[in-house]
């Protein structure tokens, strides 16, 4: 099954910014969204899949600092306008495109984390 790699920086302040969407291709020629789905004669309904897989959101980046908005309006850490996920707001607010829903994974270093805000 074929999805898509949704990537993001989370600032310090709560904001998470989203920095990419990658396809992530499965190769599979039963699959009808792959590039490689067979183009020969043959019962793609019966033989085939074309389901894509939900969207994986990966937080690729975790910036000690606060976003542009925060640094021009004087803001510091934890303090993003309409929460976040690093202040308690259950989710990234909706200036980034998510709306809370999306299940994150944090790519990182072990011990990265372990002072992050949460």
């Amino acid at each position: 099954m074929c999805f898509w790699i949704v990537t993001y920086t989370d600032w310090a302040c709560g904001f998470r910014q989203r920095t990419g969407r990658h396809r992530a291709e499965c190769n599979r020629w039963t699959c009808r969204l792959s590039y490689s789905h067979r183009d020969d004669e043959h019962d793609c309904e019966r033989d085939c899949t074309g389901c894509q897989m939900d969207d994986q959101h990966l937080i690729m980046e975790h910036n000690r600092g606060v976003c542009g908005e925060c640094r021009e309006a004087g803001r510091g850490v934890g303090e993003h306008p309409g929460g976040g996920p690093n202040n308690g707001a259950n989710g990234a607010n909706g200036t980034n495109g998510t709306n809370g829903a999306a299940r994150y994974s944090h790519v990182g270093v072990p011990g990265e984390l372990d002072d992050w805000p949460q």
